[in-house]
């Protein structure tokens, strides 16, 4: 479902003119040409069945393209609009990194200050750490090696418990020498965010950043939203429409329990896009931060090893930092969970914000907030639409074919996405759907067709074993369990063996 606002007449039709550094040709982009462009991109792309969600693109607080792709709640058929609210993951740690350098000016830390100042029993590789480093991802932590085991939709775990495993993990690089992207190292700014201000996390943000800046719905459990006012979240992994439908995940959560340590100050914020068009036009203003303190925050600070493909070279406190096309600095950061994604890039020196937010996370999905930068860019520059989704496109063959095609499946499904089918999972999960249809005979040839592709792994031979018992060619079956028990890995972590077994025993076909 596609919706646009309109934009007034006067900013539709005006070019946009950049403003580069000194020396740099100075581009002039047509906004009527670059919307034409975004609505191809984005329409194509959500014909294809994927859910590009919310776009916004402004300058200088003037937003020269808006629209809205998918539905925030699909079954009261409800779509997004600017105050939609979303889960915006990592976008968390410019707030995290913003409240830090508010302590700053206010004196209450300093920016060199380690980790010994503000815990007690912190081990000698460990007592160096600077607020500096962890703002930079330069502290030598990593969630790689026990800083941060379990995952965010673990329960609760306290502060304690996520120091105890950040002190008890093996650095990976001496703090200060090099880059590596790591939760946990927010997660303990988030608690010297509570030890000084002697508020929680969520309290301070509040007053010394959404309140300022007029962000009335961003938060966490302090946030007042609704069935009407926020997105619920989609997996399109999932072959079964109701199962896709995760709901509102931590909002839910957190009206019994509280924000999980596992992301507070790393992850977890909810906000809408106009808020965080409001965040933009607050750090644009000086509205939060002091000039120094800005100039720190949006400064190159750790350089990346490997540079990401949107040229961002280095990162920042919360922010990745890099160049436009223009030769000026651009902001960029995303975060998600697989199921909610958000991005914001600003153009400072431009005034230029784009903002890409949705409820259906893929792997492409989330490269398109960045490709509408490099269009306000690059004039020629038309990325290609996101292709379909293999595990849809399965699932509508079956639909739509007999099972004598079946052969034709796997062709099929490369010739629309444009790339081989790698991924195992997906004619797995597309079969045991066709099963809970009762369409035994689709199931069967999908799981042969999957065993065919990838012939060595045990646990796609113990699903069409599975598929073949249900059809009732039970001879079909028993060679296929044990199949899939000879494939069985011998280091012992084989998750489908017990099933396997067991599906021999009811067959009477077990060795004696």
């Amino acid at each position: 479902m596609f919706q646009m606002r309109a934009i007034a007449a006067a900013s539709v039709c005006a070019a946009l003119t950049l403003s580069p550094g000194p020396g740099i040709a100075q581009p002039v982009i047509d906004t009527v040409q670059l919307g034409d462009r975004i609505d191809r991109y984005f329409t194509t792309s959500e014909q294809n069945g994927v859910v590009p969600g919310a776009i916004i693109v402004s300058r200088g607080g003037e937003r020269i393209y808006e629209a809205y792709y998918g539905l925030a709640d699909r079954a009261a058929g409800r779509g997004f609009d600017e105050n939609t609210i979303f889960d915006i993951g990592s976008l968390t740690k410019q707030f995290t990194a913003a409240a830090i350098l508010i302590l700053a000016d206010r004196g209450a830390i300093a920016l060199t200050d380690t980790l010994d100042r503000y815990f007690d029993n912190v081990p000698a590789d460990k007592a160096s750490i600077t607020i500096d480093q962890l703002l930079s991802h330069s502290s030598g932590l990593s969630d790689d090696t026990g800083a941060f085991a379990g995952s965010d939709f673990d329960p609760f775990i306290s502060e304690q418990q996520v120091m105890a495993m950040v002190l008890a993990s093996p650095l990976t690089s001496q703090p200060g020498t090099r880059y590596e992207y790591t939760n946990a190292g927010y997660s303990v700014l988030a608690a010297i965010i509570e030890h000084v201000s002697g508020q929680d996390y969520e309290t301070f943000l509040r007053q010394v950043l959404f309140e300022p800046a007029g962000m009335d719905n961003t938060g966490q459990r302090q946030l007042e939203w609704s069935e009407d006012t926020a997105a619920r979240g989609y997996d399109y992994r999932r072959a079964d429409p109701q199962r896709a439908d995760l709901g509102h995940l931590f909002l839910n959560l957190w009206q019994n329990e509280p924000v999980t340590w596992h992301l507070l100050g790393n992850g977890g914020i909810h906000s809408t896009p106009a808020d965080l068009e409001r965040w933009h036009q607050a750090l644009q203003q000086g509205r939060i931060l002091s000039p120094s303190s800005l100039r720190l925050y949006q400064a190159p600070h750790s350089p990346r090893v490997a540079p990401a493909s949107q040229g961002f070279t280095h990162y920042g406190y919360g922010w990745a930092v890099g160049t436009s096309p223009a030769g000026t600095p651009v902001l960029s950061h995303n975060g998600g969970n697989s199921i909610f994604f958000a991005s914001i890039h600003r153009y400072v020196q431009e005034d230029i914000l784009v903002i890409h937010m949705t409820n259906e996370a893929s792997r492409e999905i989330e490269r398109m907030g960045y490709d509408v930068g490099r269009m306000i860019f690059d004039p020629a520059f038309e990325p290609a639409p996101i292709p379909p989704y293999a595990l849809r496109l399965a699932l509508d063959f079956a639909a739509s074919h007999d099972v004598s095609d079946a052969p034709a499946l796997i062709p099929f499904i490369e010739a629309r996405t444009g790339r081989a089918l790698e991924a195992a999972w997906v004619l797995n999960r597309v079969g045991f759907r066709l099963l809970a249809e009762g369409r035994h005979g689709w199931a069967v040839a999908v799981l042969r067709a999957n065993t065919e592709r990838f012939p060595g792994d045990g646990n796609l031979h113990d699903s069409l074993a599975t598929a073949y018992q249900r059809a009732g060619d039970l001879d079909a079956a028993i060679a296929e369990f044990r199949r899939a028990l000879e494939l069985a890995p011998r280091d012992g972590t084989c998750f489908w063996c017990a099933d396997s077994t067991n599906g021999l025993a009811e067959l009477g076909a077990l060795p004696e």
